[in-house]
């Protein structure tokens, strides 16, 4: 394709090297069982010996009504920690305590849940969340939680058996999650923590399902965050796509992966434009989740994957150059939705869409000034080469057309604008299509992923037209999400589109509650939640 010298040595879609950069075995086996694992959570009538328990505590009325309906051993203990002052029982707050003689543990764990007032999934989530790190750390010991006293049957009578364990469970769980995968050393692996959830018979099946559907999201969440947090050195578009043919493999999906010829036969001048300065070539990646029977719906989940981004020729500053391994966070959480979904088996056709480059610099790499001619057709002026995501959206947002979508919903890492927008507490969403954008504002206050709708207004589309060619991939600061929001609805008009900027919601600096430092897996359950929306 014109614009787009093949390389010396690179044959078949491979990139010159590619063989000498295969994935070490040791990353190989280690992504398999990433501390995700390190924390099971399960229903039973009595945890046994357990050698910790889990009291949970609202922060207001006083010691006597926060330890109303506890046993009168444990309630004393919380009576006491709360008039005393050592524990304020504020969200997300953890006090161990001795437990009395008559307890059969060693320890309480206090763990504050706030003012009953603002109890809700993201409140529950949080503080779990706090807790799930604690009991990580007690390498191999059970927790116990009684669902029949104290605050927690205000959490059931609030949020319902199924909404209530599925936050206790997603808190947890991805609260004990810890990227361990390039540690040095032999060290043995930690045995797995549990926590038992204690429950009567009579509410065991609405409890059950939601722990079924918070562990297929957690599954979900902690696979896009062990993707997302590898170093760009073991994880690029060639491993990245082995990767998704794992997933693949063992969730039951069709995969399909086109390389760069494939690409070159497609016309995705965006994804090649982006992928010519480095020596590893690009892939699209393509999974697909087919229900039983016919599906009346298509969900189309596409994520951007730019396995690292050193901005090309218009170059990154090199302080926090190292964080750009995270520009494939979309990409890692479309992934992750389709294993979780692939799980829970929805009655909808889903498909996951990650067009995958690094943009690096070289000989080849591709200048400002420079003309890309897209899948679709329409040619692109380059303004800035750091404006890469975009392009790679582009033509998978053409691409996805094919597939005759219901919605079509891209998540990516897309402009630092929305982060000076919305900070790291919610995402930015733009949209051509009133109800989708509705509906995944509903879904995003259930699954405590905030949202906030940005503006797609006509000057924008304005804005992003080009004097040399149909469009330009950057139009400056004013107004900068919404713009690139504007640029990507040039490439799917006449779908339903939603646009997600996750870039201040995809990686965390440091831990905050459910969150670890690293890679959030942010997306994830969003799109779980639209997709079971959508098959009601």
């Amino acid at each position: 394709m014109p614009g787009f010298p093949r390389r010396f040595g690179r044959q078949r879609g491979m990139a010159v090297g590619e063989r000498r950069f295969a994935i070490p075995l040791s990353y190989r086996t280690s992504v398999e069982i990433y501390r995700s694992q390190q924390m099971k959570v399960t229903l039973k009538p009595s945890a046994g010996r357990s050698a910790v328990r889990v009291v949970p505590v609202f922060s207001e009325g006083g010691g006597k009504k926060n330890s109303s309906g506890l046993e009168p051993a444990v309630a004393a203990v919380v009576k006491k920690a709360c008039s005393s002052g050592i524990f304020s029982a504020k969200k997300g707050e953890v006090l161990p305590q001795v437990a009395p003689a008559s307890s059969a543990e060693k320890t309480l764990f206090l763990l504050g849940l706030g003012p009953r007032k603002k109890l809700d999934g993201e409140v529950l989530r949080m503080a779990f969340g706090n807790l799930g790190r604690r009991l990580a750390g007690l390498a191999g010991k059970r927790a116990a939680l009684s669902l029949e006293q104290g605050a927690a049957t205000l959490c059931l009578k609030k949020l319902g058996g199924a909404g209530a364990v599925r936050s206790i469970v997603e808190g947890c769980r991805l609260g004990a999650y810890d990227y361990q995968s390039q540690k040095g050393g032999r060290k043995p692996r930690k045995p797995v923590s549990t926590l038992v959830l204690e429950s009567g018979a009579s509410v065991v099946k609405e409890l059950r399902a939601g722990l079924k559907l918070a562990d297929a999201c957690v599954e979900g969440v902690n696979l896009a965050r062990e993707l997302a947090n590898t170093p760009g050195n073991y994880l690029y578009p060639a491993s990245l796509a082995a990767r998704a043919r794992s997933v693949a493999r063992s969730s039951g999906l069709r995969c399909k992966v086109l390389g760069e010829s494939e690409l070159r036969r497609q016309k995705m001048g965006g994804i090649l434009g982006v992928a010519q300065g480095s020596d590893r070539a690009p892939r699209l990646i393509e999974l697909e989740y087919n229900p039983r029977g016919k599906a009346e719906k298509t969900l189309v989940i596409v994520g951007k994957a730019v396995t690292f981004d050193s901005g090309g020729i218009s170059i990154k500053p090199a302080g926090g150059m190292q964080d750009m391994k995270f520009d494939m966070a979309g990409g890692a959480a479309a992934i992750g939705a389709m294993k979780a979904l692939a799980r829970l088996k929805p009655k909808l056709r889903v498909v996951g869409i990650v067009p995958s480059a690094e943009n690096l610099l070289g000989g080849s790499a591709y200048r400002p000034g420079d003309v890309l001619r897209s899948a679709s057709g329409k040619t692109i002026e380059i303004i800035n080469t750091d404006a890469e995501g975009r392009l790679l959206l582009a033509d998978a947002l053409h691409y996805s057309r094919r597939f005759s979508p219901d919605a079509v919903v891209d998540m990516a890492t897309l402009t630092g604008a929305c982060v000076i927008a919305l900070g790291t507490h919610a995402s930015g969403l733009m949209s051509n299509d009133k109800s989708l954008a509705r509906e995944l504002l509903k879904v995003s206050a259930s699954c405590g992923e905030r949202i906030w709708e940005l503006p797609l207004f006509d000057e924008y589309y304005k804005m992003v037209e080009s004097k040399v060619a149909d469009v330009r991939n950057s139009s400056g600061r004013d107004a900068g999400s919404s713009t690139a929001g504007a640029f990507l609805g040039h490439f799917i008009k006449g779908v339903p589109w939603a646009h997600l900027d996750i870039a201040g919601t995809a990686w965390r600096q440091t831990p905050l509650g459910y969150n670890p430092r690293g890679a959030t897996g942010t997306g994830v359950r969003l799109m779980v939640e639209l997709a079971l929306s959508m098959e009601a």
